[in-house]
């Protein structure tokens, strides 16, 4: 939709000939279409709101409400003048926060537990904090926690175990702080995470260029972001300020201008980082960009990198020191936990070729080699096709997450509201760089990596520690529950090692490690040994239905990898009718 510059900008298209009125009339026409689009979200909103009349009656009204909303909104787009299409702008922007709030907010307030263990974990890191007590130093009981069904929840360790502490930087549960002080204890963390999407929200419709301003909204509408970042998501609280981050950032190496767009930047990248691990990916990225605008400008290049870095240091610890100096190996294991603990492999990167059967085996470290060398191979690319990638390098940061043993949906869309803003709002780009390399130089920098990453894969996925047989299992109470298992480990390794079992159904989470029936509470086989166990299963482990596709994950530490078996389906139960 036209703001008042670009409609002078055609009415004098209009003088130039009859064919640039048409491309003007199809550009109207595109972005009409657009913000119909948008609120044809609004529309799904609702309808999707009526839906929830179960979890709060309310919703038999706003459900409807949002849904007609949504419609005036889909006419009012045709038939509102250009000349008041702005204003309309800011009332579909406005329709949208107001949808979101109508829709979820209900269902959080009815909401009695959390369904991540990361929410419940920041929720109760902020009790801990408001009470004078060290949250590094807590151990988590199910007990603390507003988790229904812990163990659903749990994050698994390779060993047997499951993460009990707190596993990121102080700015998780730091910034609830506030929340927690003035009585919102109530899932504290997901009103937050609402609160701050709505937030990145506003802060790409506020940047964003009149024939952008539709990504907003359409963002802010979008079932993976707005569900995610509202029930157990705590990814949501990051992304406003890693927006900042990538908001002009290139401006630091300005001589000129205000202030405050110098630090910003890095200062909010610095609190990104203060909050997740997952930010700390774009750091040298950001600090690569400096050292090629800082040599394109004639600025000092050590001087200008060593601030910009000072200032996303200075953040990160103006957030977490007084935890350091509270307790420096407690903050410091806290927050290493995801890379130094052998975590389950998990999520919807290359790893659910394992996860659901595909392969048969993965080695979570060379994934995470493999994961580094793409890294490498981008930081190669930008360094040598900076022009190109400028605007863009943001999009490529879920490519190094889509190749770890743990690749959560969240790690492959967090980066695009800010990679959205750094797109439309990076202007000054260099046509070439001060000195350009050769082109089989550049080649080389990036395919190098890119091969031995390749055969990181390879590894990752090759010869698997044991090789298992499921021999016997069945259901109870009814085929509700899944009974005891009896299966067949064959250790083909050199060394002894100790299984732990777990089950996997359809696109569920594992839940609960599976138990020796004898007294022995692990498994442990010797080189090149096999052994026949019977498992018992966790408490209340539901049954699959009838014909759904499970599998068994066998995980060890030493050597660390995960083996499952070929994927199987459920003989027990009843047929749909």
């Amino acid at each position: 939709m036209f703001e008042n510059d670009t409609l002078s900008f055609a009415r004098r298209l209009i003088h130039e000939g009859q064919g640039r009125v048409v491309e003007v009339e199809r550009a109207s026409t595109v972005t009409r279409l657009l913000w119909t689009f948008v609120w044809f979200s609004i529309v799904a909103v609702g309808t999707n709101a009526y839906g929830s009349w179960g979890v709060w009656p309310g919703f038999n009204i706003v459900g409807p409400l949002i849904t007609l909303l949504g419609l005036l909104g889909m006419g009012a787009v045709w038939i509102v003048p250009v000349k008041h299409h702005v204003a309309l702008e800011n009332v579909s922007f406005a329709a949208a926060v107001l949808a979101v709030l109508m829709a979820e907010g209900p269902v959080l307030g009815a909401t009695g537990f959390f369904s991540t263990d990361a929410a419940a974990f920041n929720q109760r890191a902020t009790e801990l904090l408001v009470g004078g007590k060290n949250p590094y130093a807590a151990t988590f009981h199910p007990a603390h926690l507003l988790l229904d069904h812990v163990n659903d929840f749990w994050t698994y360790t390779l060993n047997g175990g499951h993460v009990d502490k707190v596993s990121y930087p102080a700015g998780s549960f730091l910034l609830q702080a506030p929340l927690q002080i003035l009585g919102l204890r109530h899932l504290g963390t997901n009103w937050l995470d609402l609160l701050a999407w709505i937030v990145a929200a506003i802060i790409l419709f506020r940047v964003s260029p009149w024939y952008a301003k539709w990504l907003s909204p359409l963002l802010l509408l979008a079932s993976m972001f707005t569900y995610m970042f509202t029930f157990g998501g705590t990814d949501a609280l990051f992304v406003p300020f890693l927006m900042l981050a990538a908001l002009r950032w290139d401006d630091f190496v300005v001589p000129s201008g205000p202030r405050w767009q110098k630090w910003i930047g890095p200062v909010s990248l610095g609190i990104a980082c203060s909050i997740k691990q997952t930010p700390w990916f774009t750091v040298p990225f950001f600090i690569v960009g400096i050292v090629i605008e800082a040599n394109h400008l004639h600025v000092p290049v050590v001087r200008t990198v060593s601030r910009y870095c000072a200032f996303v240091a200075g953040a990160f610890l103006a957030i977490n020191l007084p935890f350091i100096l509270w307790s420096p190996s407690a903050w410091l294991r806290g927050v290493l936990l995801p890379m130094t603990q052998p975590l389950v492999p998990d999520g919807q990167g290359i790893v659910s070729l394992v996860t659901h059967g595909l392969l048969h085996v993965v080695h979570p470290l060379d994934l995470q080699v493999a994961g580094l060398l793409v890294m490498a191979a981008l930081l190669a690319a930008l360094y040598f096709w900076y022009p190109l990638l400028k605007r863009s390098w943001m999009f490529a940061i879920p490519l190094i997450l889509f190749l770890p043993s743990r690749s959560l949906s969240s790690y492959l869309v967090d980066f695009v509201p800010a990679a959205f803003v750094m797109a439309l709002t990076t202007h000054r780009v260099p046509e070439a760089l001060v000195s350009t390399p050769r082109t089989t130089l550049r080649r080389w920098a990036v395919g190098v990596p890119v091969a031995l990453s390749i055969v990181a894969v390879v590894f990752a996925f090759s010869s698997p520690p044991l090789t298992l047989r499921i021999d016997r299992y069945g259901s109870s109470a009814d085929n509700q529950y899944m009974s005891d298992m009896t299966l067949t480990f064959t250790n083909n390794t050199n060394a002894t090692i100790s299984p732990h079992v777990m089950v996997l159904i359809g696109s569920g989470h594992p839940i609960g490690f599976w138990r020796p029936s004898n007294a022995a509470r692990r498994v442990t086989l010797r080189a090149h040994s096999r052994v026949t166990v019977t498992l018992e299963p966790p408490k209340y482990m539901g049954a699959p239905k009838y014909h759904q596709s499970w599998l068994v994950e066998v995980l060890t530490k030493s050597p660390a990898a995960l083996t499952t078996t070929h994927v199987m389906r459920w003989r027990f139960g009843h047929r749909n009718n």
